[in-house]
């Protein structure tokens, strides 16, 4: 009786033993890590300055609205103000006299009334010749760019602001116009914004970083070992286009 008493009473002093080892255990460990562990530099890049305009959410250009109009002397005039008492010129090889700051460079479409409308200057026209108003101006585009018009309507072409949620009232689709020059559509040079640069990614260059498992930059320096350099034992980097010369 007396010796199953006693193989009873030892597994309840183990339990109590293991209860206190496990806290302490737990607090040794956590002490090492805290004060202890060894510690490790994260490199931190200089950070880039953006000019806040080439990141302004809105339209690039501000188009013509309805009724259309222009500033002329410091007063709104409208566009048939002048249009229904001067003629167009016929003969349209000859530089116009008027509007004269606009340079037409828009492809095979050399003739101003291929879009606008012949009889009524305050409106586009269709290929059909029906009437478009200003705030329409992506009809009137569609009549040779129905691709990228159907790119548009469909939000993989153009510039959704607002909302990505389709029907909702904060979603603004911009217009053909509200991004692109009607008479000069290209984009102008200009410098891109600085690519990414984390150090789970590497560090940016011709040849590309390695992003597998075992080239993980920020898991290389926690263990204390460097980084690897993707510089190194690389292919020759092919020449790239300068900033400058990309569209």
């Amino acid at each position: 009786m007396e010796r199953s008493a006693a193989l009873i009473a030892r597994p309840a002093q183990s339990n109590r033993v293991v209860s206190w080892l496990l806290p302490a255990g737990f607090l040794a460990v956590a002490g090492w890590l805290v004060f202890l562990s060894p510690g490790s530099e994260i490199p931190l890049d200089e950070p880039a300055i953006i000019d806040a305009a080439s990141i302004a959410p809105g339209p690039r250009r501000r188009p013509l609205s309805d009724p259309a109009h222009m500033l002329i002397g410091g007063d709104e005039q409208r566009c048939n103000g002048c249009h229904q008492i001067f003629a167009s010129r016929k003969d349209r090889s000859q530089p116009p006299t008027y509007h004269t700051e606009i340079v037409l460079n828009h492809g095979l479409n050399t003739d101003c009334l291929n879009c606008h409308h012949p009889e009524n200057r305050e409106a586009l026209r269709r290929l059909d010749g029906s009437e478009v108003p200003f705030a329409m101006t992506p009809e009137t585009c569609a009549g040779c760019h129905g691709t990228v018009y159907r790119d548009w309507q469909h939000g993989t072409h153009g510039k959704t602001m607002g909302s990505w949620q389709t029907g909702s009232d904060a979603q603004l689709r911009l217009t053909c116009n509200e991004c692109h020059d009607p008479h000069s559509p290209a984009y102008p040079k200009y410098a891109p914004l600085p690519g990414p640069n984390t150090l789970r990614m590497g560090e940016p260059g011709a040849s590309g970083a390695v992003h597998d498992e075992k080239h993980r930059p920020l898991r290389m320096r926690l263990r204390g070992v460097p980084a690897r350099d993707p510089t190194k034992n690389a292919p020759p980097a092919q020449d790239a286009p300068s900033p400058e010369t990309t569209r």
